[in-house]
């Protein structure tokens, strides 16, 4: 980081930094929405049944009561999330 000599050039720093930071919440932001769409149980059932129904297993070793386990497993874990969420958000009223 190079000296700051001036209040102009202290100026552009600070102008600088809040630019990046505004930028970096906006990605942070929209990670944030993106993982939220993803752990919704539609698109967490779309992508299991996808990756079920779309590979080729020459082994058969998967079963249907291994596909539907995963698929319960996944949604338990959404609707934790989900009620962790809600808890939070109740804590921080109160």
């Amino acid at each position: 980081m190079n000296k700051i000599e001036s209040n102009k050039h202290l100026n552009a720093e600070k102008k600088r930094i809040k630019k990046r930071q505004k930028e970096l919440e906006s990605v942070i932001h929209a990670n944030w929405i993106e993982l939220k769409q993803n752990l919704q149980p539609k698109n967490l059932a779309g992508e299991i049944f996808s990756k079920t129904f779309s590979s080729n297993n020459n082994t058969h070793s998967g079963s249907l009561a291994d596909t539907i386990s995963e698929f319960a497993a996944i949604l338990t874990k959404a609707a934790v999330l989900k009620a962790q969420e809600k808890m939070s958000d109740w804590l921080r009223k109160k």
